[in-house]
Parts: structure tokens; sequence; C-alpha cells
């Protein structure tokens, strides 16, 4: 036997042998290919055994624990759409927030089997796979046994990486795209090697840490910085003195009550027991969202939000340095990082005072599903080198941000989503293990005294680590605060924690605190984005609450994050009408918005609205969409417009005609009792006489079978 690299080559064949049989007066070159030859076969037998001895297994779900199960292409979680624990709901992709309804446990189907049942945690329904076509939809459903409730997991693409498989058909669970858009259906698909079909379990496990009982009870900093509003990232001078911190959905802010938030500062003269009533800093305010991030060279500079423009505005991406300037700040510059970009708007950053150091939460390509925690450091030609991940022992699949690094340069505190936790956003803690700035400690819980079951983020340790400031909601719909804890503390010996077991499975609270909202704004007619201004006013009474943004012009997007209540929410563009809907957010939520384009002439087919089988009678389903057309008429006072009946050819013409009358009678009577005027809404029957599609086939037909509306009047 021959040896290469230490691994036994495979014996030539008698094949191989014959093959390499030549005669004596060409020996000297068959020596030469011969041991050609023989190096390129070890080659490939070394490097087929490598490859067998690298296989990677199967993850094996852990009895019990409860799973995000996050698709390797887009980053998003399997949930089931709307939190329903309705039978047959659809499974989609989501952004992961610890939701029950993200929450798989993966049950065998008997003992030492290789196939499960995969449920869900809010409903105890099964993932299942509704037909055994290509691209079926997924849904759940309770377990009755089916082999499409039945899965196995095969390793694929990276270690930790599987495919979901059904048994009823060797076919696996994917996502149709690589794109991270909420509420994509998942499918059932032939598998392949692609990574839209290869999914990551991640283990939610409540951790906590060892200082999790060294922190004293949280008090709020007092009504000279807290207020009914929001009160965000709290950052200290070196000295403790001065507090810098964003306050949003303020009357006194630049933009008045809305999401953008302005800088405040306020100082203290007793170690942080009482602080003065809080200044805006102007000199550091834009229209746009502002805040700091960073105290640098010894307090005479700042890391803040955004790219600042020479028009006084400024860019929300990125972010800049400005220095003192007597008794204000001086003009901001950009910091320049190669390659930066995010995907998301809402990036946190923070920079290590002697500036070596900068650490950003954003969205990008390489991430483990929403932001993560990347790092970046200073180049030779004054700039900062690429963002790179910290990797997935830090990074969750959920939103990870709000890092703060201490003075020891190795103790990360950071806030997530993603990270078991108590309920919303928590806060976590972990350590460097070398210089790589990759390898980390498990991120642990800081435990219920600092965490509760709203928001708590944007934490920091004070002077000499004997006191930490975060901001923190403590209650599903309250604003957040700035709180104050006595830190460093030696617990009593009866309350040192006794480690979690690793089984554990994170509380999860009763309502989530808050709901992304989000979707696109779109032309009716085209489907085409449309850049437009979006706006959500809380209904009912019990907090006050408005939220504006604007959507992008490539693809009409929009995000809020919103307390869970009722909204409306209206888009206005210009050129168009504007429409509104009304909403209640009890968690994750996408919904797009349709926009009429506003000039006379304007046609719009109302899809959904629909009768009773000839009749003019209309059905459960049309409501939603003429609530709409509704809300957009109130809002639009000026306008008037002609609703259109049309039928196809079956039948008798006058009979069509008149039932087409009917139709759009009813549908006018409808609006006025919403509270339309009457005399702004005309009506027409065309019975079959004005098809938009041939009527030879029942396909096609029932396109004739319509109602529209006609801008008459702008």
């Amino acid at each position: 036997m021959l040896h290469l690299g230490g691994k036994p080559a495979a014996r030539i064949s008698p094949n191989l042998r014959t093959v390499l049989s030549v005669p004596c007066c060409l020996m000297p070159i068959a020596s030469v290919l011969l041991r050609s030859w023989v190096v390129v076969l070890l080659w490939m037998c070394a490097a087929l055994g490598g490859h067998q001895a690298t296989a990677q297994n199967a993850p094996v779900p852990t009895e019990g624990t409860f799973y995000g199960v996050v698709a390797r292409a887009t980053g998003r979680a399997l949930e089931v759409k709307g939190a329903t624990a309705e039978a047959g709901a659809s499974v989609v992709q989501w952004e992961f927030t610890q939701a029950q309804s993200q929450q798989w446990r993966f049950v065998r189907i008997s003992p030492g089997s290789e196939w499960y049942r995969i449920e869900a945690r809010h409903s105890g329904k099964c993932l299942t796979l509704e037909r055994p076509d290509e691209n079926a939809p997924v849904v759940q459903r309770p377990y009755t046994g089916s082999l499409y409730q039945q899965w196995k997991l095969v390793a694929a693409g990276p270690v930790g990486c599987a495919q979901i498989v059904s048994r009823g058909n060797d076919f696996c669970l994917a996502v149709p795209s690589t794109d991270k858009l909420n509420g994509t259906g998942i499918v059932g698909q032939r598998a392949q090697t692609k990574a839209t079909q290869q999914w990551r379990m991640f283990p939610l496990r409540l951790q906590l840490a060892e200082t999790a009982r060294t922190f004293g009870k949280p008090a709020p900093l007092g009504a000279a910085v807290n207020t009914p509003a929001n009160e965000l990232h709290p950052v200290l001078t070196a000295d403790g003195k001065t507090l810098f911190f964003a306050r949003t959905r303020f009357a006194g802010n630049t933009e008045g009550n809305t999401e953008s938030g302005d800088v405040w500062t306020s100082q203290t003269t007793d170690n942080g027991q009482s602080w003065s009533p809080a200044t805006r800093l102007d000199a550091l305010n834009t229209p746009q969202h502002n805040g700091v991030q960073a105290v640098l060279a010894g307090g005479n500079a700042l890391l803040v939000r955004g790219w600042y423009q020479s028009d006084g505005t400024s860019k929300d991406e990125g972010v800049s340095k400005t220095r003192r300037v007597g008794s204000t700040w001086g003009k901001t510059e950009s910091v320049e990082i190669l390659n930066y970009y995010t995907t998301g708007t809402s990036s946190t950053f923070y920079m290590t005072p002697d500036e070596k150091v900068l650490l950003l939460s954003l969205e990008r390509a390489d991430g483990q599903g929403a932001n993560d925690l990347y790092l970046s450091q200073p180049d030779r030609d004054g700039g900062w080198t690429e963002p790179r991940s910290l990797g997935g022992t830090v990074n969750s699949p959920g939103f990870d941000f709000a890092p703060w690094l201490a003075p020891d340069g190795k103790t990360l505190y950071f806030a997530s989503y993603g990270h078991a936790g108590y309920g919303s956003a928590d806060v976590f803690v972990c350590e460097r293990l070398d210089d790589t700035w990759t390898r980390w400690s498990e991120p642990r819980n800081l435990g219920p005294v600092v965490n509760g079951p709203g928001f708590d983020a944007y934490f920091q340790l004070g002077p000499e680590g004997k006191s930490a400031y975060w901001a923190a909601a403590r209650t599903t719909n309250g604003p957040a605060d700035i709180v104050r804890a006595a830190a460093g503390l030696v617990p009593a010996p009866d309350t040192v924690p006794t480690p979690a077991p690793v089984a554990a499975v994170a509380p999860v609270a009763a309502a989530p605190a808050r709901g992304f909202v989000q979707g696109r704004v779109l032309d009716a007619r085209t489907r085409k984005p449309v850049v437009a201004e979006v706006k959500a006013q809380r209904l009912g009474g019990d907090i006050v609450f408005n939220a504006t943004g604007r959507t992008d012009a490539s693809g009409g997007n929009y995000q809020f994050s919103l307390p869970a209540g009722r909204y409306r929410v209206a888009a206005t563009a210009g050129g168009f009408l504007t429409v509104t809907d009304t909403i209640t957010v009890s968690g994750p939520l996408t919904m797009d918005l349709l926009v009429m384009p506003a000039a006379v002439g304007s046609r719009l087919e109302l899809p959904t609205i629909i009768f009773a089988q000839g009749k003019a009678n209309l059905l459960g389903t049309s409501y939603a969409e003429l609530n709409r057309l509704a809300r957009t008429l109130q809002d639009n006072t000026s306008v008037e417009i002609r609703l259109e009946g049309h039928t196809d050819n079956q039948g008798d013409a006058e009979k069509n005609r008149l039932l087409s009358e009917q139709r759009v009678a009813e549908v006018k009577r409808y609006l006025v009792s919403r509270g339309v005027p009457a005399e702004r809404i005309s009506t027409v029957g065309y019975g079959g006489t004005k098809p938009r599609a041939s009527n030879e086939r029942e396909e096609t037909r029932r396109l004739n079978r319509r109602v529209e509306f006609t801008i008459t009047k702008q």
C-alpha cells in the first residue's frame, strides 16, 4: 500500500495494470507517464477520502426544545401567517422576533425514528404539505399521521444547515426566491442543491449571565429626562456627568410628534442621583432621525448617526463625527467606511473612546437574518475597513442592535429580538475569546432585573462600572424611559442564580409589545411602486401615537414598528387619491396600499366585489374592498365617480344589462350607507356589451363579470 498525506491509497486495479503495460523500448516514457498517473490517482483518492471524512451530519433536534427555523437564503424564519391557530393557515417567512407562531418543536414519529412532526408552539398544529405538487403551499393542520406531515432533516449546504424533507413525496421545504419580503409563502419543491431549500435551526434556550443578580432594581431618571414620549439610547461622558439621549414621538422635537428622533442632553452633579432638565441639542438635529452613538476624545467629540448635508438635513445612512467648538458642536464629518451599505434603516453604532474599534448594527447580505453586529477598524488611508460580521455565535436570526463594548475591550453588551429572552428586545452579554473578533462566548441574558416583558435595550455601564443605564418599556404598549441601576453588587447567598437547564424554553410574553407593519404603496392600475407618505394614526384614545414614513422610490416599501392596537393607515402621493385602511396590530403584519391615479377618466376594477349567482346580493367577501373605497372617497371629498357594471354574454342580453344595473345600484347603496354622498356616485350597467376578454371559455368569461369605477370629476 502507498500512502499520501497519511491516508492509504487504493490498490491499482488489474484493468489499470493492463492499460499501463507497455513495450520495453517505451519504458522511459512509460515510467514518467506511470508516475504522473499514479500521482493523479493518489490525489483523487486522498481528496475523496478527505471528503468522506468531513461529510457533515444533519442537525439533531433536542427533545422538548423549541427552535426558530431560518431560511439560509433570506434569513427569515418560518411563521404561521397572522399567528392564527386556524387549521389550514399558511406558513410564511417573516423576520424572526421569537413570536410563539415562529417557535417549532420537532417530535419523533416513533422512538428512534428519523421522521418528525413539526409543531407550532402557539397552536400545537403541524407543518403540512398541502398537496404533492411542485410549489404546493405549506400550512398548519392538526396531526393526523399523514405522510405529508412527517419530515426528516437531511444535511445540505454549510455546516449546521439542512433540508427539511417530506416523507410523502421527498419534496423539501423552500422559499420561492431569495427575496426577504415578509409574508412570502413557504412551498414544497423537488430537492436540489439550492440555498432556498436549506434551513438553520436556532434553539430558544434562556441562559442567564453570571452577573444577572449583580444589578440593583432599576429606577427611571425622573421627569427632568423622561416624558410621556419615548426616550432612547442613553450615552454618558466618561466622567458620568453629561447624558446624551434620543427622544421620539415628542411634540417638542424639531419634527414634532413623529418616529424621527432628536438629540437631547442633561447633566448631573450628584453621580446620577438627579439630572437637570433636558435641553434639545439643535446643533445636531435635522428633520431626519438623529442620535449620539458614542463620546470620543475625552468628551470633545461625538459619534453621531447619519451623514449630514450642507443644506441642514441629514441622510439616515452611515455615521459621522463632530467636534466641540467652544460651548457648541462644529461641522460634522462623515466616517468613510469601505463598502458600507445596509438594506435596513434602523442602524446603530458604537466607537471605542480610543477610536480604534467601530461596532455596527446593519442588515447585509452575509447576515444571519435581520440586523447583525459587525466590526470595522481604521485602515492606513484614514478611513475604516469593510464591516466584518462578529459571527453566528453573537448574531441571531432576529434583530441584533445597540452594541456597547466595555472598557476591557472584550465584554460586549447588546440588545436582541432573536436570542431567547423575556418578551420583546432584551439585553445580552458575551465575551470576545481572541483577536479574530469572530469567536465569542455564548450570549447570555442579563436576567429579569434588567429585562422585562417590554423593550429593553441601549445598555451601558457608568463610570467605574458601578452603575448601568438603559432604555426600558415595562408594559406592552408603554413608551420607553431611561433607567439607572446599581451594578457590580455582590448577590446575597440565597439569590445566587441556579444555572438554567440547557433545554429550558424562553418565556414568551402573552402578547408582543410591538408589531412590525410593512408593505408597499403601489399604483392600483399598474402595480408599480409609488413614492408616497404613509401615516399610521392610533385609534381608540388609550395612548396618543402617530407615525409617519416615506416609501422608497425603488420598491415603494414602508415599515413601522407600532405598539399593539388599532390604527388608521393612510398613503398620500402626488397625482394619486389618498387611500386609507384600518388595521389591528397584534404581531407582524404585511399590507400593500393601492393608490388610484387622481385624473378624470382613470378607471379601476374592483375584483373582490362578488355577487350571488344571477343576483344583485353582495357576498361577504366584498365588504373589505367596499370599505376601502368608501374611505378613499371620504378622504378625497371633491372626487366623483361612475360605477360601471358588466356581465358575460351568456343568456338574455336585456336581462344581463338589467342585472348589471342592479348590481352597481347595490354597490352605490352600500357606499352611501358608509357616509359617501349619493350625488357623488353615478351608475351605469353595460351588461355584456363591453367584454375585456373572450367569452368562448369559462376561464376568460369570468373576467368579464366585473364592477369598475371611473373618476368623472376631480
